[in-house]
């Protein structure tokens, strides 16, 4: 099944780079009019900067606006389409500056004549003429995600009951009780709610239950503290249930926590300390299970 990557195989990262590799050859060899002047290999050069700018200008977008996600509640048609047009327009000075390395054979159309105007006339026209071709590859990176279905893992031989509903305490309480069950509400059924481990991915989150993985908006952080002591982050892009630890290993430069459900999540050095503590061989999970430590 397809699941937040490109035909169920890479990442969004990867997925990105697949798709500037592609977008690049494909560009060079259809020679548009604004590289039609170039040889080549100049041209397949200029492909590469220019499809690349363009997706750095996206990734920055996507950090920008995971950063400020939780406190949105867009759909994930609009919230794409917005990341394509932030990611624009913030790779718009850098496609200019690719062009001017890159001369080309000058066809006038109405917007070349009105970006000559002034620079704030051609940083306009350079992003009216790239968000129509950018966009489009930003939305097909993304068809996962507008596609998504859940990844199944066999049916285990237990199952986990749902956490019982917190201690009506203060408001803030509340509102990380609400943060968990928006998070849950995302998930469909048939994964459950018995989350074993969330690793990020751009301002996506990959969930995984004991039962399957499912690809949603979202930042770590937010519900990472929404958790709270039921678990941790090992790394900054991977947060753990606590419950669900079977072994931590660590041998010289590999670093990972064994979930039940045989994920390897990575830890990252500034956390060793940290993990080795929190699961040392007098910790045990909720279901009896004795943590240890392989060095």
């Amino acid at each position: 099944m397809i699941n937040g990557t490109v035909l169920g195989v890479a990442p969004i990262k990867t997925s990105l780079l697949v798709m500037g590799g592609v977008m690049s050859v494909f560009c060079t060899f259809v020679e548009p009019e604004v590289s039609a002047g170039l040889s080549l290999l100049p041209r397949f050069a200029f492909w590469v900067s220019h499809v690349g700018v363009g997706l750095l200008g996206i990734l920055l977008a996507s950090l920008i606006l995971s950063r400020c996600w939780p406190h949105r509640q867009l759909s994930l048609f609009v919230t794409i389409g917005l990341t394509g047009m932030l990611g624009t327009l913030l790779a718009t000075p850098g496609l200019l500056l690719v062009e001017e390395f890159f001369p080309k054979e000058i066809d006038q159309e109405w917007l070349d004549i009105f970006g000559q105007r002034g620079w704030w006339q051609a940083l306009l026209a350079e992003y009216l003429q790239v968000l129509p071709k950018l966009l489009p590859i930003w939305y097909l990176v993304n068809l996962p995600l507008l596609f998504n279905k859940p990844v199944l893992h066999p049916l285990p031989q237990h199952t986990e009951p749902d956490a019982p509903p917190p201690d009506e305490q203060a408001q803030r309480e509340e509102e990380l009780r609400q943060r968990r069950e928006r998070l849950y509400e995302k998930l469909p059924e048939v994964i459950g709610r018995d989350i074993v481990a969330i690793s990020s991915d751009l301002h996506y989150l990959n969930v995984h239950t004991v039962l399957g993985k499912f690809l949603v908006l979202g930042s770590l952080k937010h519900y990472a503290e929404a958790f709270g002591e039921e678990g941790v982050l090992v790394h900054r892009s991977n947060w753990v249930a606590k419950r669900h630890v079977v072994k931590v290993r660590t041998s010289g430069d590999e670093a990972y926590c064994l979930m039940s459900n045989g994920l390897k999540v990575p830890v990252s050095r500034s956390r060793r300390k940290q993990v080795k503590a929190l699961f040392g061989d007098a910790v045990r999970a909720p279901q009896e299970r004795r943590l240890t430590l392989v060095k």
